[in-house]
């Protein structure tokens, strides 16, 4: 994979301003990010819907999660093999907290454990992202391995991408100007950034 030295050099100065970051104030952020997803008249309508499960240094996602199976939502969550991510189905709150860590430190299902994929099962109605750095016209930078941009070109492909929302949740910190987020042309454009 060619990398893009722009970005690259994007991802260090962001990864810098979130590990400056007070955890009140990532908290406090998430909090109010959290309130906004769930105002969101795509977070209403979406039955189906993937979340990533959070690092210390991202959006915590864990009242999100909570809130959509106390909304009886179908919720889907990242699991990786090699170069490839899945959307996989969680039942409910106990099986998230039962969920084995890997060594990032990152509640992920088991590859092994089968569980059903939203692309073997009707897609997904809305996908909320983490990333790096995000631009108010909805411009993208993830961790440089493109595990959500192959992922979303195989939802895209199958589903159209029409049948999806895609919003991106990010703190303050995480949001740059057009200008410095250069796009390559595997990069999805997203529906939103939720910011605090």
């Amino acid at each position: 994979m060619i990398r893009n030295p722009a970005k690259a050099a994007l991802r260090l100065r962001i990864k810098a301003k979130l590990e400056a970051m007070t955890p009140e104030g990532r908290d406090t952020q998430s909090k109010a990010i959290a309130a906004k997803v769930l105002a969101l008249p795509e977070f209403k309508a979406a039955k189906r819907i993937s979340v990533y499960l959070s690092t210390d240094a991202e959006v915590n996602t864990v009242e999100l999660l909570r809130e959509m199976f106390n909304q009886k939502k179908e919720v889907y969550v990242p699991t990786y093999h090699k170069s490839t991510m899945e959307m996989v189905k969680l039942k409910d709150f106990a099986d998230y907290e039962a969920l084995p860590l890997t060594s990032w430190k990152i509640k992920q299902p088991k590859w092994s454990d089968n569980r059903e994929s939203a692309l073997e099962s009707g897609g997904l109605e809305l996908v909320l992202m983490p990333g790096v750095a995000f631009t108010e016209s909805h411009g993208r930078c993830g961790h440089g391995m493109g595990y959500y941009d192959k992922f979303l070109a195989r939802l895209i492909e199958k589903f159209g991408r029409e049948s999806v929302k895609l919003i991106a949740v990010a703190f303050k910190e995480q949001i740059v100007a057009d200008d410095e987020l250069p796009m390559d042309a595997t990069d999805v454009r997203l529906d939103g950034v939720i910011t605090a």
